[in-house]
């Protein structure tokens, strides 16, 4: 079924670097992606850990699945085009009353990618709203290019860096991105976008798939991967990865592992923690929003 943006979406999303909601997935559809996330966990004995919150798609293949489907793809052509890479996803469990926050940031500027053609599809697994810590993001505020960032390493940051813009931001601006659990925001690499703890008794998950075109770069590591879910790739900037058949395939979570070394390159790039080897809980994954 197509989902296809109509020109006022297209244009709006340009305008504000923003757009939300879309509805991706059924209810029953969430609930199940849902399922499958906490099956894992309960066998697994507790909350996802940080390691396989990130690359998710390499060890998860309902991930897999979900980041390919034509109610996405759709989606993300009409802004950047038919030629679709997923340079990683994220899983984003925000536990009742940890305290944890994102600070004001900008994906672009802790990427490494050379192009600014990169959306986020965030897709609510649960409701997600003020109480559970939804993001907030200042729209428009893509278009001021990339801005100054400074290291907090704050504990409570679920930020890799703790990384917060430096400059003011006029709280009063923040539109909240509230969702329910199948609907999903679309939003540009640029965006000023931060969230905070979750303050209710409800566990808030959501699922961020990072889409590029093939024409962009990885500018801080020689080699980088990536999964081309529609069209082709007559760049090869970056290594294919292939999809799972199964739940924490062995060679994938080999793959999961070598990837993670070079993640944590990226992300750390430019600070003391550069040489640690992976993104582990203990040299801080923690990631996004």
């Amino acid at each position: 079924m197509s989902n296809s943006l109509s020109k006022a979406e297209i244009e709006q999303f340009h305008q504000s670097g923003l757009l939300h909601p879309k509805r991706v997935l059924s209810s029953a559809e969430a609930g199940a992606a849902l399922r499958e996330l906490q099956d894992y966990e309960a066998s697994s004995g507790g909350s996802v850990q940080g390691k396989w919150r990130y690359k998710s798609h390499l060890v998860f293949p309902f991930i897999n699945r979900l980041m390919r489907a034509d109610a996405i793809l759709d989606l993300v052509a009409d802004l950047i085009g038919p030629d679709l890479l997923v340079w990683t996803s994220h899983l984003y469990p925000k536990e009742p009353g940890d305290g944890r926050f994102i600070s004001w940031h900008q994906d672009a500027a802790h990427w490494g990618l050379d192009s600014d053609q990169v959306v986020t599809v965030w897709i609510a697994l649960t409701p997600v709203n003020q109480q559970n810590g939804c993001m907030r993001m200042l729209a428009g505020s893509h278009r001021l290019g990339i801005v100054e960032h400074a290291d907090t390493w704050d504990p409570a940051n679920i930020l890799t860096r703790g990384q917060t813009i430096t400059q003011e931001i006029d709280e009063s601006r923040a539109v909240a991105l509230e969702l329910e659990a199948g609907e999903c925001s679309l939003h540009h690499v640029n965006m000023f976008h931060a969230s905070h703890a979750n303050y209710s008794s409800d566990r808030r998950v959501g699922l961020a798939l990072r889409y590029i075109t093939p024409q962009a770069r990885q500018q801080r590591v020689d080699q980088d991967f990536a999964t081309l879910v529609r069209g082709e790739d007559r760049y090869g900037h970056f290594v294919h990865e292939a999809a799972p058949e199964i739940l924490m395939q062995p060679e994938f979570v080999q793959l999961h592992s070598r990837i993670s070394d070079i993640q944590g390159q990226i992300y750390l790039d430019g600070t003391a923690r550069a040489g640690l080897a992976g993104l582990t809980e203990t040299n801080v994954l923690r990631n996004d929003d």
